[in-house]
C-alpha cells in the first residue's frame, strides 16, 4: 500500500505531519550475516552492509561499504559471482548497474543482482584483470519485492 500523507483537498496541519514518513525496517548488516562470499571475495575495512528502509510507503534496500577482491579473480569479459545472498535479502526482479571499483583503469565494474541472490560482477577488456576492490555506496534498489 502506498502512504498518502494528505487525501485531496485536505489542509495540511502539524498534527498530521507528526508520522513516520521514513522508517528503516533493517538497520545497516553486514553482508558477512545475510549470505557468504565467493572465493577471492571478502568485506574490506569499509565493511560492506545492506538496510532496508521505507520511505512514504515504499520499500528501498540499500547498500554501502568496499568487497575486497583478490587481483585476478574478476576475469575480464565474465560474469564472476562475488556473493550469495541467504533467501530474505533477495529482490523479485534483477538489477544491475555501473559501479567504481580499485585497479581497473578507471573502468566501471558491470554489477547485477539476481533472483537467486547472486550478485555477479564483471569487467571489459580494457580493464585488464587487477582489480582490488569493489564500492557499493550509492547502490540501491527501489520496490526490490
Amino acid at each position: 500500500m502506498v502512504y498518502v500523507p494528505f487525501t485531496a483537498g485536505e489542509y495540511p496541519t502539524a498534527d498530521k505531519l507528526n508520522s513516520r514518513l521514513v522508517q528503516e525496517i533493517m538497520e545497516w548488516t553486514p553482508f558477512t550475516t545475510i549470505g557468504s562470499f565467493s572465493a577471492g571475495f571478502s568485506a574490506a575495512t569499509l565493511t560492506p552492509m545492506m538496510r532496508k528502509i521505507r520511505f512514504l510507503g515504499a520499500d528501498r534496500w540499500e547498500y554501502k561499504g568496499r568487497i575486497s577482491v583478490v587481483a585476478g579473480t574478476i576475469v575480464a569479459n565474465v560474469n564472476t559471482t562475488a556473493f550469495t545472498f541467504a533467501v530474505g535479502y533477495r529482490p523479485t526482479t534483477e538489477h544491475g548497474w555501473q559501479l567504481a571499483g580499485g585497479t581497473t583503469g578507471f573502468y566501471g565494474i558491470r554489477t547485477t543482482i539476481s533472483t537467486g541472490g547472486l550478485l555477479q560482477v564483471g569487467v571489459p577488456t580494457a580493464a585488464g584483470n587487477n582489480c582490488n576492490g569493489i564500492l557499493l555506496d550509492g547502490l540501491h534498489i527501489d520496490a526490490p519485492i
